[in-house]
């Protein structure tokens, strides 16, 4: 069974940007860090210039537009692969490490893919 996804949870792009998942549900917690469920990853994005990198950024992605511009991966708001069937929070799936979904950015479209769980204990189907 995969793990599931806790507040602090890292996700990559495919321009090697890498961002952690914040806002975990304090009513379920691993170690003291929240259950992340669906949506919470919808409209992440990568950092990247121009200005500051956003909350949870890690590396910013390096994604272009074919002018040049700088123009970071977003993930898309549709509902990610990986979310588990026989554990909700709040009434929605948590999000496992298998988890997955689509990105837009400067590029074209991409997807991004969980690089570390957050936690190593919970696992859930």
């Amino acid at each position: 069974m995969p793990l599931v996804l806790v507040e602090g949870a890292a996700i990559s792009c495919p321009h090697g940007g890498q961002s952690k998942l914040l806002g975990g549900s304090p009513s379920v917690t691993v170690n003291g860090q929240g259950v992340l469920t669906s949506g919470t990853e919808a409209g992440l994005v990568f950092g990247g210039a121009p200005g500051p990198p956003p909350p949870g950024t890690v590396t910013p992605c390096t994604a272009v537009t074919p002018s040049g511009t700088p123009q970071p991966c977003v993930t898309a708001p549709t509902p990610p692969t990986g979310l588990a069937t026989l554990l909700s929070v709040g009434g929605q799936p948590a999000l496992l490490a298998t988890a997955g979904g689509v990105t837009a950015s400067g590029a074209g479209p991409g997807t991004w893919q969980v690089t570390d769980p957050g936690q190593q204990i919970l696992e859930a189907e």
